[in-house]
Parts: structure tokens; sequence; C-alpha cells
């Protein structure tokens, strides 16, 4: 076979390559309709507060935006009697309630806004997380220095918490004040060492679930440079407990994930769970308390 041969073969190749080409014209494709987003979260006998924005079809490039109608309005209601409404707050794009949330109370909304179906949602405000007593530990791994008063080293901390009024779905936040005062969030990776309980540490937040209740949580990180004193308190931790209903749980536990993964592209997908009828978003509750632990 001639070059002259070869060069046809290889044009009548790419014609019929080409000839099997299908164009799809972004018209084809339908844009979805918009549905209300509703995120509210209700804690320790706070008001309601409400943003609401829209949901938007992947291939609509319109900007997010929230919505801001002064017609609309949200209806709230503690066990099923109507408890309260909204006023939308112009300055900060919030419609606003004006009763607090009782704890172990159920609420519930409805969000009538123009041009949309009517939204609702449930959910209930937990009780807080009492805790019983807490101590803590540190164990050396590595020291790089020591004198008669500090060691200076890598350690393993270990923190046991026992609750006297357990709660199913705990988030917990760990900050640390040193000998010099400062106070910062606490950036290495904490695991739940109890077997009982269903634990996933992400973006600095420690989610623990049991659906018996969580009673006794056995807490351990790693901490690569830490100085120990062997006379006197090395440091404070301040512990922020949330006790948090199933819906709110499972939304910032979501959540959290997604921002972890987010610079990864091999990550699985986090879905954001969802617990608004004809609509998306979060309407759930939760209760905090702090205490602080030294050792």
């Amino acid at each position: 076979m001639t070059c002259f041969s070869r060069i046809l073969i290889f044009i009548f190749m790419l014609t019929g390559l080409s000839a099997c080409e299908k164009t799809e014209k972004v018209d084809n494709y339908p844009i979805h309709q918009s549905k209300l987003v509703v995120n509210c979260f209700f804690y320790n006998q706070s008001g309601f507060q409400f943003k609401l924005s829209k949901s938007l079809s992947p291939i609509d490039n319109a900007k997010f935006k929230t919505l801001d109608n002064p017609n609309a309005y949200i209806k709230i209601f503690e066990d099923n009697i109507f408890y309260d409404s909204t006023t939308y707050n112009s300055q900060s794009s919030i419609y606003t309630g004006r009763k607090g949330s009782k704890y172990n109370k159920t609420y519930r909304f409805e969000c009538h806004y123009p041009g949309f179906e009517i939204v609702s949602g449930e959910d209930y405000l937990p009780d807080t997380a009492k805790i019983k007593n807490a101590s803590g530990y540190y164990s050396i791994l590595n020291s790089t220095m020591s004198n008669d008063s500090q060691i200076i080293g890598t350690s393993n901390t270990f923190l046991d918490i026992n609750y006297s009024q357990p709660c199913k779905y705990l988030m917990l936040t760990i900050y640390i004040s040193n000998s010099t005062g400062t106070i910062g969030e606490l950036y290495s990776v904490v695991t739940d060492n109890n077997p009982a309980n269903n634990s996933e540490f992400a973006n600095h937040a420690l989610y623990i679930s049991n659906e018996e209740g969580i009673k006794k949580i056995n807490l351990k990180w790693a901490t690569a440079f830490n100085r120990i004193n062997k006379n006197k308190t090395s440091a404070s931790y301040r512990i922020r407990s949330y006790a948090c209903s199933k819906n709110t749980f499972e939304y910032l536990k979501r959540q959290a994930l997604q921002m972890e993964n987010q610079e990864d592209p091999f990550s699985q997908p986090t879905p954001i769970s969802n617990n608004i009828i004809n609509g998306y978003g979060i309407f759930g509750g939760f209760t905090f308390t702090d205490f602080r632990v030294s050792f």
C-alpha cells in the first residue's frame, strides 16, 4: 500500500468519526422549577430565625441570593398548637419570631411565600447533655527535653466524660487554654474509643451517636509538641457539648464531611440531608453546654 493510499484511508476514518458526532444544545435540557430553601436552627430558648432562598437548576447560572418578600409569612406551632409568627428584618434578610423555644417541645413551621408551594418542617428541642464528671491525663510517647518541672515532647491525651443525662446525638468541640492563658481551637484529630458509640471526626468537631443514649465517651488525641508540667496543671480544656436532634446531627455532620473532603477529588460525595416538605433545607433544634476540665 502506497503512502498516498494510507493517507486516504486515514482521511476516510476521520470523516466517519466526525459523522458519528452528536451535539446537544443546552435548550434540550429542562430547567427544573425552583423550590424554597429554608434554613432555621433553634437552640437553648432562642427565638426562631429563618433564612430563605431558592434552589437553582444545575445549568442555571443565576447568582445565589436570599429571598426577601415582605409579603411572605411563617407560622410556628408548638406541639401542634399555634405558637408564633415571624416578621421580616430587611437589615439582616431574616424572618424572625418573637418567642423562644423550650426544652423537649416539638415545633413545626409553615412558610407561605408568593410564587412557591407552602413548605413545612418539624423538629424538637432536646434537653441539654448534663455532665456527671470528667477526668483526663497525658501519656508520654516521646520526650525531647525533661527537667525537674516540665516534660516537652510528643504525647497522647485522654479525656473520659460521663453523662448524668444522656442524649442520642452529640457534637463536641474542644478548645485548649495553656499555661499562658491562650485559648485556641484544638486542631488534632479526636477519637472516641468507647465501642458502644458511633463516632466520626470532621472539620474540627467530633460527631457521636448512640441510639441507646450516650452515657460515656473516652476521648483521645495526639499532640506532637506538648509542654507537660510535673507539679502543676498543664492545660485547661473547654468542652462544648451540643445535644442535637437527629435532623440537626445529620445535617451538621454531612456538612462537615463535605467541607473536610472538598479538596479531595477521590472522596465519595456526601449529600446534605433535608427535612423540609415541598422544599429543601433544615429546620432543626439543638442545645449546648460548656464545661472545663484541667489536668
